[in-house]
């Protein structure tokens, strides 16, 4: 088969994410597994070759954030009828083929409140026009990586949506490690608005306050930096990694003791797996992708505000035997993802 992937970004893009990483594991397991042709179309950022071969997989990429929508549109329209299969990837904007005989839909969420968080008032446009757009996709066949999700899509009319989950790309530990010596909460994310790193902090100062040799790690880069930066100055125990490798970034997560994820929507949480996978629970906020990813009492825990994610934070810390069978739990949890498993389905 001849497959083509539509997605705004791809797995080398300075800003790629969770999708991108999703988006190249099925990409490059059809390739390996099933002897697949597959491409990829996104879109040209800086530094970037306009075509690359990544394990198998041809890249193309043309246009910026704003316009690789119209070209991947083209493109696909173009080369529709030797393709067997093209993947359209809706990221609060998809290359409108649901019209197109051999397209379907894959979709990791809703964006809903991200418009307005990250735009304010020019956020109502998109805020009003993405469920209007998506349900131009109603009938088409439809992958997302959530119940949650699927949910979201079955209230606007969706018919046929299959999930088809995160996974990991390391294998899980055998057993728990040893932690560090000093009580350590890890944020691993995007620094934007949206991910909560701002309410990381908070949760970490009242923590603090009970625990004073607690520190807190924040894994990423992004816009808030120099604001969180500013405002963590005023504070001890805080440090920023910048964007690391995933060695590095599993290193640290299994050094740590708990993973705080307080955004305020996520397609999944494939960092809440990540964590799980070396024995470390995660606190997040009851939210949509998160209800997924978190077993609540079991891998973590789902609260609904940061005087809850102090209290869920202190009774980790503060209970060994209790914290020794989480992340236990954690660790046989994330045995179940396995992008092998994922290609399959």
């Amino acid at each position: 088969m001849r497959i083509l992937f539509l997605n705004r970004r791809d797995i080398k893009n300075p800003d790629g994410g969770g999708a991108e990483i999703y988006t190249h594991e099925i990409a490059k397991g059809l390739v390996e597994r099933y002897n697949c042709r597959v491409s990829g179309f996104s879109n040209l950022f800086f530094s970037g070759e306009k075509e690359e071969m990544i394990d198998g997989v041809q890249y193309i990429r043309k246009g910026s954030e704003f316009t690789v929508h119209l070209w991947g549109f083209i493109y696909a329209v173009r080369h529709r009828k030797e393709l067997d299969l093209i993947v359209d990837e809706f990221n609060g904007m998809g290359f409108f083929t649901f019209f197109l005989r051999n397209s379907i839909l894959l979709i990791h969420q809703l964006y809903k409140r991200f418009w307005l968080r990250e735009l304010g008032l020019f956020g109502v446009f998109p805020y009003l026009f993405e469920p209007v757009i998506l349900k131009l996709y109603k009938n088409k066949k439809t992958i997302t990586v959530s119940n949650s999700t699927k949910k979201d899509l079955e209230g606007l009319g969706f018919k046929q949506v299959h999930i088809v989950m995160n996974a990991l790309r390391t294998k899980p530990l055998d057993t728990v490690p040893e932690k560090g010596e000093v009580p350590t909460m890890v944020f691993l994310g995007r620094l934007r608005s949206t991910k909560g790193p701002g309410d990381a902090i908070e949760i970490f100062k009242r923590v603090r306050d009970e625990i004073d040799n607690a520190q807190l790690w924040i894994i990423g880069s992004g816009p808030e930096e120099p604001l969180l930066k500013k405002k963590a100055a005023k504070m001890s125990g805080i440090t920023f990694w910048g964007h690391i490798n995933d060695e590095k970034k599993m290193e640290l997560l299994k050094r740590a003791h708990i993973l705080l994820v307080p955004g305020i929507r996520e397609g999944f949480g494939i960092n809440v797996i990540e964590a799980a996978s070396v024995g470390t629970p995660s606190i997040g906020y009851n939210i949509h992708g998160l209800r997924d990813s978190i077993i609540h009492g079991e891998t973590g825990f789902l609260i609904n505000d940061m005087i809850s994610a102090v209290e869920a934070a202190l009774e980790l810390l503060s209970k060994k035997d209790f914290y020794q069978k989480m992340s236990q739990d954690c660790i046989k949890y994330a045995e179940n993802f396995s992008w092998d498993k994922r290609i399959e389905e």
